[in-house]
């Protein structure tokens, strides 16, 4: 199967736009942490918890574009929709796996861990609402 250009380009934006937010939310870090100290932690946890929030949030996204992009090319329904009931409860266990190893593991900072999470939907949509408005 070859992976289609939108499939491509969607991924891109994601892992671009993901990777400011998580850099972002790093260096938010590191201004909470000057102003308080002992509530916000800085480190190398944070950053272990974002790159690896960011990773798992792009490879969820990539893992649904690509079973999009099969299901697409899949002519009966029930079929289709088995496929993609599959692919998201797969992709959920991935995520719930990697937010418990977040809460357990104590190099990995779980709010920095688990907030790259949301980067990708929250990306689409507001792709979505800047594309509405153009038109």
């Amino acid at each position: 199967m070859k992976l289609q250009k939108a499939v491509k380009e969607e991924t891109i934006f994601v892992a671009l736009g993901s990777l400011i937010l998580s850099v972002l939310m790093v260096c938010i870090f590191f201004g909470l942490n000057r102003v308080f100290p002992e509530q916000v932690p800085m480190g190398l946890p944070v950053i272990l918890g974002a790159a690896g929030g960011c990773a798992v949030a792009v490879g969820n996204f990539f893992l649904m574009a690509l079973t999009v992009q099969k299901v697409a090319g899949i002519e009966n329904y029930d079929q289709a929709y088995r496929s993609m009931q599959v692919s998201y409860r797969y992709r959920t266990f991935l995520q719930l796996i990697w937010c418990v190893l977040c809460m357990v593991l104590k190099f990995i900072n779980p709010v920095a861990g688990i907030l790259p999470l949301l980067w990708p939907s929250l990306l689409i949509k507001g792709k979505g609402i800047i594309s509405g408005v153009k038109n």
